[in-house]
């Protein structure tokens, strides 16, 4: 036999071993292509609004190069009692969240409802309640608010209601909290029927929870938690609570099995409002699994309440103060300068409310060490020190 001839099969030989190795690659690209398609039409059922142009707040070329380092959005949880409807209402829940696109650690601020802060971006100083912004104009207006305030140039958020929260805890088969007994009674509370009421908007059974301690909440039960306001630490109390619960959320999600993912995708995407391009949240998607949650926290961190226009309000001590306190625990700026904007609030607050950085009250001792951090993730409530 010629070398030709013994040359032949030995190259056919590879030929073949090429296409398969080429089909196997072909379909494994087939495959991705099928996920990245159905992980597609998943998000496609999210509501994607453009929202517009988003005012940033008075920043240095310092601070934008600082804050580019990081993905930042906001996410609101909208009180206007109805379900898959976001326009109008203020907001039940406003947090800052920050991925360091680095080390892909997550930090969250929960912005109290009831701080005083100008809520009008346009230069006309109008100081009130921050969740007011949201029912002036919404995303847009609550976001410039907070861009204005904060020295910050956040223009994507996620938007919420009642209804997803509910179903995103009972597809991952609930949270566990350990709930006070102060929180226990305000959850059964008659006077205020929060568990009854998130599960008339949720549309699902509205069950007691029958004991204080360490236990697996329900989603109507875990979002009722939420939402305690009155007692068991007021505003402090409900924005630490918030952050528990998305905390412990948070972990159970990264765990969940492809079936639960799935359908935790088909419940929970039609009630999501957002601005994130697909490409966007797929991008983000694609990393959960390295994301861990760094830190928490309450913003202001220095601050007195008083009552304004015959309802009590939450005063920072002083916005220039507590902004500076943000830049240096949210972004790592250690040595931060707020903006003339900013000081130009903060000054203004004060001479309203009278109230300086001396005014600040000590909530660390209110119940459950409020006015601390939650650090490295660790889900906080109102029994166990922080």
């Amino acid at each position: 036999m010629s070398d030709r001839e013994t040359r032949q099969p030995s190259r056919r030989k590879k030929r073949r071993k090429r296409r398969k190795v080429l089909l196997i690659i072909e379909i494994i690209i087939l495959i991705l292509l099928l996920i990245v398609l159905f992980a597609w039409l998943k998000f496609g059922t999210i509501n994607v609004r453009n929202i517009g142009k988003v005012k940033t707040g008075d920043i240095s070329k310092k601070t934008e190069k600082v804050l580019s380092g990081y993905t930042n959005f906001m996410v609101y949880g909208v009180d206007n009692r109805t379900a898959g409807n976001y326009n109008g209402g203020n907001t039940d829940v406003q947090i800052l969240v920050s991925i360091n696109n680095d080390t892909k650690k997550i930090r969250m601020a929960s912005i109290y409802r009831d701080t005083y802060l100008d809520i009008d971006p346009t230069g006309n100083t109008t100081l009130a309640k921050s969740n007011g912004a949201y029912g002036r104009g919404g995303e847009k207006e609550a976001m410039e608010m907070i861009n204005e305030n904060f020295d910050l140039n956040v223009d994507k958020f996620v938007s919420v209601d009642f209804a997803a929260v509910v179903d995103v805890i009972d597809d991952v088969g609930g949270i566990e909290v350990d709930v006070s007994d102060d929180e226990l009674a305000a959850l059964n509370s008659r006077r205020y029927p929060t568990i009854p009421e998130v599960a008339r908007v949720s549309g699902k059974k509205a069950t007691p929870v029958t004991k204080a301690g360490k236990q697996t909440l329900n989603g109507v039960q875990a979002c009722a938690y939420c939402r305690i306001r009155h007692g068991a630490g007021d505003d402090w109390g409900r924005a630490r609570r918030q952050r528990t619960v998305m905390s412990q959320l948070f972990q159970k999600v990264k765990g969940a099995s492809a079936s639960q993912m799935s359908k935790i995708i088909d419940d929970v995407f039609p009630k999501i409002s957002t601005n994130f391009s697909m490409t966007e949240m797929l991008s983000l998607a694609s990393a959960v699994k390295s994301y861990s949650i760094d830190k928490s926290f309450g913003f202001p961190f220095n601050e007195t309440t008083m009552e304004l226009n015959g309802r009590d309000t939450m005063i920072p001590c002083t916005l220039e103060s507590n902004v500076e306190k943000l830049h240096q625990k949210m972004f790592d700026e250690k040595s931060y300068a707020p903006s003339r904007t900013v000081r130009a609030i903060s000054d203004r607050i004060v001479q309203v409310t009278g109230k300086t950085e001396e005014s600040a009250e000590d909530y660390s001792k209110v119940e459950g060490n409020i006015g601390v951090d939650d650090e490295a993730g660790e889900s906080t409530t109102s029994s166990t020190s922080q």
